[in-house]
């Protein structure tokens, strides 16, 4: 009886847990869309952006901290009794592939930046400056080609991207995660090294234009150990519901 009184005290503790992790990563994304900078003078504009900056990170701290005090709730869990053990280890690996847990390993650091050749005005490649660009799509098609070749986790200047992760561009900035970004940008990816260097290297492939234009606008690296970090954003669903399982198995 005593047993499972403190079984269910560590259930009501982690949904806690849970839902100040829900609020705090709602509040993150609200404080991002809804923060209004000044825009008449550029040092209060920097400073401003400086101060939104940290109180992301900050947030993204206070995320990391009570995921890994959730895992810590759920291991103490599961050494009550041989179910629950079998639970909790279904559902850390639930976690590793919803992207909540942060991961290292062998991978590559691929590095995309703006090119810093101008065209003349007039010239042929001043028609054609969105070639020395890093624009949303050639993310988009980077991060496609190192999944199709095995990468297990991948981040962009630090945001792990999951299933619902969206990037997209808005005027010169692009969003990742609902994040601000410009150029540089740092991929990361765990998987095997060579595979991930080989399918971004392969001839008329993902980077073949980018180099064409400008070659110091790529640069890439096998790395032994690469650190990705969990995934810090909303992980609430508003309208996706489970189906029952009665009509599962109909």
């Amino acid at each position: 009886m005593e047993n499972k009184r403190v079984q269910w005290l560590i259930f009501f503790v982690i949904w806690l847990v849970v839902g100040a992790l829900l609020g705090i990563a709602l509040k993150a994304q609200f404080r991002l869309h809804t923060a209004e900078l000044p825009s008449t003078r550029l040092p209060e504009l920097a400073r401003a952006y400086v101060q939104e900056k940290r109180t992301v990170q900050a947030m993204e701290n206070e995320i990391r901290q009570l995921r890994q005090k959730m895992t810590e709730l759920e291991n103490a869990l599961a050494t009550g009794t041989k179910q629950t053990k079998v639970l909790n280890d279904s559902l850390q690996a639930a976690k590793m592939l919803a992207g909540l847990v942060e991961v290292e390993g062998p991978g590559i650091e691929l590095i995309l930046r703006d090119s810093e050749r101008r065209p003349a005005p007039g010239s042929t490649e001043s028609l054609l400056i969105d070639l020395y660009i890093i624009h949303d799509y050639d993310l988009l098609r980077v991060v496609n080609e190192l999944r199709q070749a095995g990468a297990e986790a991948i981040a962009i200047n630090g945001q792990r991207l999951v299933a619902t992760s969206a990037i997209r561009c808005v005027g010169p900035v692009i969003y990742i995660n609902d994040i601000k970004m410009a150029s540089p940008f740092v991929i990361h990816a765990i998987g095997d090294p060579n595979t991930l260097l080989g399918a971004l290297k392969t001839p008329g492939g993902v980077l073949s234009d980018i180099i064409d234009a400008d070659p110091k606008m790529v640069e890439m690296h096998a790395r032994d150990r690469v650190r990705i970090p969990a995934y810090t954003g909303s992980t609430q669903f508003r309208f996706a519901k489970p189906v029952p399982s009665e009509e599962v198995t109909k």
